[in-house]
């Protein structure tokens, strides 16, 4: 049987070029195109045929991203960037017929999708989030609830992607969270299918052990409200403990002015970007990882804290909560619930036996959630489409 050839397109990079590496390995990537320059891709050890860097508004865009001042050119940049990159993947399934699938992150699959279903392909419309109208008005909610300021994704965004839910032979999402939200009438088509774990990257370091004296909690993410990082403050701050640290990693947001004095704590360690390398070392360093989120279609930094060996707290609004059940590697919260939150800190500082319990559970689990395993998983998912 021959095997079955993708093409993999997003604006940015995303968790595409794992996948793009476990498909290269299998013989299977026809082509990845994405909205990052080709300098920032060559240590992803992909052959340069095989990649389409269209990085210039990318390049473009880092100075103005998360800044509010700057909000409606970053939008402008964004949606050429994504017009570019369907542009570019259109051309490319035009003149190449051999790949059998296209799997675009959503958004920029509008007229690259109908090229490919027109060549008699399968086109993949993949959406790591909630869908967009219930994403919407989750985070407008939270808005409303706890700031002047409105919140609306863009209409243009909202259009596109309606447009390629009904348009695409599979919607691919990451949990079961994000596949509810599709609804009926796009049910039978929508597919769930978890995320690797990078565990070339994240692992255990045996020579590293956690403070006996600190319990170090782990936030990985943006600073913003859809990630629910206010929750975590606020648990963290009625959290019990006389040597408590909260490490906070991530890009600053449009929030940045609501977040600014909440993070103002001597417990509090605030980081920017951290590379793969520093970021496993503080993983190891924590006791656990707490993901928040309003909603959130998976959150890869539960998988990737899970291979360091650090059990999780999630929101039941993340896909991640599939993950941490199925494994028994942390608590599963009601989202918007800071209290819930303080709660299972308490329980995991006073019962050491479960939070190693917990740990030792996170490290086996993603043995079973290699990006090899995704492809063999959705080679089958596009088998079993044909039948």
């Amino acid at each position: 049987m021959n095997k079955i050839k993708y093409i993999l397109s997003n604006s940015a990079k995303f968790h595409h070029f794992e996948l793009a590496k476990a498909l290269y390995r299998n013989g299977q990537l026809n082509k990845i195109i994405c909205g990052y320059p080709w300098f920032k891709l060559k240590k992803e050890k992909i052959p340069k045929n095989l990649v389409c860097a269209s990085g210039l508004l990318r390049i473009l865009r880092e100075p103005f991203m998360g800044k509010i001042f700057f909000k409606k050119f970053d939008l402008l940049l964004q949606k050429l960037t994504i017009k570019q990159i369907d542009r570019i993947t259109t051309k490319y399934v035009d003149k190449n017929t051999d790949a059998d699938v296209l799997l675009s992150l959503s958004s920029v699959g509008v007229e690259a999708g109908k090229k490919m279903k027109k060549n008699n392909k399968i086109y993949v419309c993949e959406r790591s989030s909630a869908h967009i109208v219930t994403q919407n008005e989750l985070i407008k909610n939270e808005y409303n609830e706890f700031t002047k300021k409105k919140f609306q994704i863009d209409n243009w965004f909202i259009e596109r992607e309606l447009e390629e839910y009904e348009n695409a032979d599979i919607i691919l999402t990451p949990s079961t969270f994000a596949k509810n939200t599709f609804g009926k009438s796009l049910s039978n088509k929508t597919k769930v299918l978890e995320f690797g774990a990078d565990i070339d990257n994240f692992f255990v370091i045996d020579e590293q052990s956690k403070s006996k004296k600190f319990f170090d909690i782990l936030f990985i993410g943006a600073k913003s409200l859809q990630k629910g990082l206010h929750y975590l403050i606020e648990a963290f701050n009625a959290f019990n403990h006389p040597y408590k640290r909260l490490h906070i990693v991530g890009s600053n947001t449009t929030d940045y002015d609501f977040f600014h004095k909440k993070l103002n704590s001597e417990n509090i360690v605030v980081y920017g970007h951290i590379p793969h390398p520093q970021l496993n070392k503080l993983i190891n360093k924590c006791h656990i990882i707490v993901l928040p989120s309003i909603q959130d279609g998976f959150g890869l930094v539960i998988s990737q804290a899970a291979a360091a060996g650090c059990p999780a707290i999630v929101s039941e609004n993340t896909g991640s909560a599939d993950f941490v059940k199925k494994n028994n590697c942390g608590f599963v919260v009601p989202y918007k619930n800071a209290e819930a939150i303080t709660d299972k800190l308490q329980l995991l500082v006073d019962d050491k036996s479960l939070l190693e319990k917990l740990s030792f559970n996170a490290i086996t689990s993603t043995k079973n959630y290699s990006w090899s395993d995704y492809v063999i998983k959705l080679d089958l998912l596009i088998e079993n489409f044909k039948k």
